[in-house]
């Protein structure tokens, strides 16, 4: 029993040994960047024209400031597969197995959008003088574009060729120097100092009454608006078109009259009035007339013309000079009728 115990003791020690063994050796063999393989990020941004592995891997070690790719566009975003990131990074020396299984890596590069309306202000800030302002349109080519987000300086007009007889310009847009450089741009068009006039929102048929959602505000170049513009809002609303406006022309004082709220050959309605007397008739219009015009009507009873003031839609008024007092007639017991029976003739 004791020798048993013996042999099982040292049986015990040798087995420890033989583990250490194996777990030192172990240790010994672990490569240095085991606990620091490269991983990929399947979502980057950058800010750089080129794509590095330090920007596609963490744990990039010596080859992070590798290039590997060209970035997106200002303000873009891309994907760039897993097979194409691996073979760039055997090129470098960068040993990476894919053991996460990732199909693509989305590339984001943010920029801030210069837009035209801001180009747009520039150009009319540095053509204007004091109290005038300016209509800029730009040719067909013009595109907003995006710079680098980190960029806080606004842009400026570096340089401004204007022909005051044509109005064609060449604007130069610049933005100060910095750690993030912007190229010059180059923009073209035409300007022309402007006045702001009423127009139309839509087409207006000759004779329709103007609302307000018919009408807008807008700046056109002085050269396009007259004189004899409309200027106050408030007075084109509700006046009738006398011809056809155009959407976008300035609205002149000669293209509005007042409605015509009789017409011709209309039937109207005659209306006399003294005081405790209102009569009406059927009449027809022989002409065209807005309020407060005086139009000549003919009377379907009497088959006489009268001239009738037109005071609303269908209605003329007439004066006691146009009604003739006569006596109505005879009942059926033979009496006369009274004093205030009229008929206007």
């Amino acid at each position: 029993m004791k020798t048993s115990t013996k042999t099982m003791g040292k049986f015990m020690r040798l087995a420890s040994l033989v583990l250490f063994a194996c777990l030192a050796g172990s240790l010994v063999n672990t490569p240095a960047h085991a606990q620091g393989d490269p991983l990929l990020r399947e979502r980057i941004k950058v800010f750089a024209n080129l794509v590095t592995l330090g920007d596609l891997f963490e744990n990039a070690g010596d080859a992070s400031d590798a290039p590997v790719f060209r970035a997106p566009e200002l303000g873009t975003n891309g994907v760039v597969g897993s097979g194409r990131v691996a073979a760039a990074a055997r090129q470098h020396g960068l040993d990476w197995r894919n053991p996460g299984r990732i199909s693509e890596v989305a590339v984001e590069r943010p920029g801030r959008l210069v837009s035209l309306d801001e180009i747009r202000k520039l150009i009319q800030e540095r053509a204007a003088g004091e109290d005038e302002a300016w209509t800029v349109s730009f040719s067909r080519r013009a595109k907003p574009f995006h710079i680098d987000p980190r960029i806080k300086s606004p842009a400026w007009v570096k340089r401004l060729d204007l022909n005051s007889r044509t109005g064609k310009f060449r604007a130069v847009i610049s933005f100060p120097e910095g750690q993030y450089p912007v190229e010059d741009k180059v923009f073209t068009g035409r300007a022309f100092p402007s006045v702001k006039t009423i127009i139309p929102a839509r087409a207006i048929a000759r004779g329709a009454t103007i609302t307000a959602e018919d009408i807008k505000i807008a700046s056109l170049p002085r050269s396009r608006v007259s004189a004899n513009a409309a200027e106050d809002i408030d007075a084109v609303v509700g006046m009738a078109a006398r011809r056809r406006l155009i959407v976008g022309r300035p609205i002149r004082k000669t293209d509005l009259e007042y409605p015509k709220l009789v017409k011709r050959n209309d039937t109207v309605t005659i209306v006399y009035r003294s005081p405790g007397l209102t009569l009406k008739s059927k009449g027809r219009a022989l002409a065209d007339g807005t309020r407060g015009k005086t139009v000549s009507v003919l009377n379907v009873q009497s088959k006489r013309t009268i001239e009738a003031v037109v005071t609303g839609t269908g209605i003329v008024s007439v004066s006691a000079l146009s009604a003739q007092p006569v006596r109505s007639a005879r009942k059926a017991d033979g009496g006369r009728g009274g004093p205030n029976s009229f008929i206007i003739r």
